[in-house]
């Protein structure tokens, strides 16, 4: 069989890498929401760069320290692959310690290089090193799929896990100490190269898919939220509520329906402007009293809902009387001044596991109903 030829396969490794820093870069100038992608762009920029430059020092006689820049592109690539990661996931960057093992790295490199003469040298530590840098992102791709169970996150976690060894396992199958015949050294670290190949083209895939999954999540919670509050819409409303039910909430489980009182006067007296300012401010006054597991709505025009899991029996005539006194407290600011706001709210508390959702709101919006009749700005519990 033919032995492998290096330079074709870092010739392949190069155009690889260029293809996916101009598609990233396009996902990332695209996505604007998208977090982690320019980072990840300047990974496959990094290596596609290196390898350019490398051939370049060699034709102009560059000092010999200088011709282990495809090396050190590995390296810089795998610190942007783990900040990018961090990044996408919300996590803090941390980048102190593994700049700072880069540029060890770097220098351990070029010192190798330029005292010994060797590439060999440098390639295995500057491949030990990445196995180290990518260890912590294989770590964080791993916590991330046990928490998420996606797909995309599982092919991450597996290439990068599957960089850390082959990172160790290259490193180690071309040092000087290991292999002493360059032959045998060269068809090790084209074999390797190939791999490294596929290994790049996998985690392509998987931020592909990471991407589609990000994008997949921002439009199903557009579809479940009100633009003028911020609140949930009627959509996420029905879910939530239908899900929370069947979790075994019932007896726990309260649900709040306020209507704002004579809020076509609103309307009327002050414009739709005003109306709306007073809708989104009840939204931001509903979130500042809320606990993280409840959940604030708008149903629609002026009626709202409020879903409390886990109160106390008893603790709704409360709960309720705080959101009343909460939104009678001070006026609104409005574009045609203050604007003085009050709300009727009916409540009711789940009954059984086997109560539907829509009788249950029926229920609450009874309620409603009957303070209304009462003379608004007031409370009623369900029967």
């Amino acid at each position: 069989m033919e032995p492998l030829h290096v330079e074709t396969l870092l010739s392949v490794y190069q155009l690889v890498a260029t293809l996916l820093a101009l598609a990233t870069v396009g996902a990332a100038w695209q996505m604007q929401g998208a977090r982690g992608l320019w980072l990840w762009a300047g990974a496959y920029a990094v290596i596609a760069l290196s390898q350019w430059l490398r051939p370049w020092l060699v034709w102009l006689d560059a000092p010999q320290a200088l011709r282990s820049i495809g090396h050190v592109g590995g390296v810089w690539a795998a610190l942007l692959s783990l900040l990018a990661l961090r990044r996408f996931l919300g996590q803090p960057l941390r980048w102190p310690l593994p700049l700072a093992l880069a540029l060890l790295l770097t220098l351990a490199s070029f010192v190798a290089t330029g005292l010994s003469g060797r590439l060999w040298l440098s390639l295995s530590l500057t491949q030990f090193g990445v196995g180290l840098l990518l260890l912590p992102a294989a770590w964080l791709a791993l916590q991330a799929w046990r928490e998420q169970r996606s797909l995309a996150l599982g092919l991450m976690a597996a290439e990068l896990w599957a960089g850390v060894g082959v990172g160790v396992a290259r490193g180690f199958m071309v040092a000087p100490w290991v292999v002493s015949e360059r032959a045998q050294a060269v068809h090790n670290n084209a074999l390797w190269l190939m791999v490294l190949i596929a290994l790049m083209l996998m985690q392509a895939l998987a931020l592909q898919l990471l991407v589609q999954e990000q994008a997949l999540r921002q439009i199903r919670r557009l579809a479940e939220i009100d633009m003028l509050t911020g609140l949930l819409n009627r959509r996420g409303f029905e879910e939530r509520l239908r899900r929370l039910l069947q979790r075994g909430e019932a007896g726990s489980l309260v649900l709040a329906v306020l209507d704002v009182d004579l809020f076509k006067r609103i309307n009327d007296s002050h414009g739709h402007a005003a109306g709306d300012a007073v809708l989104s401010g009840i939204g931001e006054r509903l979130r500042s009293t809320l606990r993280p597991m409840d959940l604030a709505v708008r149903l629609g025009g002026e009626e709202f809902a409020v879903i409390w899991p886990q109160v106390e029996p008893g603790g709704e005539q409360r709960l309720a009387e705080r959101l009343r006194e909460l939104i009678a407290s001070r006026p609104f600011d409005t574009p045609a001044g203050p604007v003085a706001v009050t709300i009727s709210v009916g409540v009711a508390r789940a009954r059984s596991v086997d109560e539907a959702p829509a009788a249950l709101f029926s229920r609450a919006d009874a309620a409603l109903y009957d303070g209304k009749d009462a003379g608004r700005n007031a409370v009623r519990l369900a029967g």
